[in-house]
C-alpha cells in the first residue's frame, strides 16, 4: 500500500511539472473609422413583397484605428423593405495593412430608415504581423448615399 501511495504521489508530481501554464491573450480596446464606396453592386432584385435583395455587392475603402491604416474590402448581402427602410445585412470583410498582413472576418446587423447601419463584427483570420490577432465588437454608421458609407467600429482586439 505504501509503494502504491508513493508511486501515485510521484506520478502526480511529475504530471504537475509537465503542465505548462497557458500564455494568456492580452486584450485592449479597439476603435476605428471606416469609409467605403460601392465598386460592384452585385446581384440585385426587388421581390413581389417590396423587399430589395442585394447579393455579394463589393465595397472598398479605408479603415483607420487602433491597429493602424488599412485597405478595407467588403462583400455584402442585404435585404431591405422598401416601404419601411428596415432590413438586415451580412458580409465578409478583409483588412490589408501595407506590408504587415491581413485580418478578415464577418459582419452582421440591421438597417433602419433605409440608411442607418448597426451591427456586430468578428475577425478571426489573420496573416503576417497580425497572425493569431482577433478582434470583435460593434458597428454603427450610415449610408451617405446608395454608394458610400461611413462606420465607426468599437470593441476589443486580442493579441496572442
Amino acid at each position: 500500500m505504501k509503494k502504491i501511495l508513493i508511486t501515485t504521489i510521484a506520478l502526480l508530481a511529475l504530471s504537475l511539472m509537465l503542465v505548462v501554464p497557458a500564455k494568456a491573450k492580452t486584450a485592449e480596446p479597439y476603435s476605428s473609422h471606416i469609409e467605403s464606396a460601392l465598386i460592384d453592386p452585385g446581384k440585385q432584385w426587388v421581390s413581389e413583397d417590396g423587399i430589395l435583395h442585394i447579393r455579394n455587392s463589393y465595397w472598398m475603402g479605408t479603415e483607420v484605428g487602433t491597429l493602424g491604416s488599412s485597405v478595407l474590402e467588403d462583400w455584402l448581402s442585404l435585404n431591405v423593405d422598401l416601404a419601411t427602410g428596415e432590413g438586415t445585412f451580412s458580409g465578409n470583410w478583409l483588412l490589408t495593412f501595407d506590408g504587415l498582413g491581413t485580418i478578415s472576418g464577418t459582419a452582421t446587423g440591421k438597417i433602419s430608415l433605409g440608411y442607418l447601419i448597426n451591427g456586430m463584427f468578428i475577425g478571426t483570420h489573420a496573416t503576417g504581423e497580425f497572425e493569431r490577432v482577433q478582434k470583435k465588437g460593434s458597428l454603427d454608421g450610415y449610408l451617405l448615399d446608395p454608394t458610400h458609407m461611413v462606420l465607426e467600429a468599437v470593441g476589443t482586439v486580442y493579441y496572442p
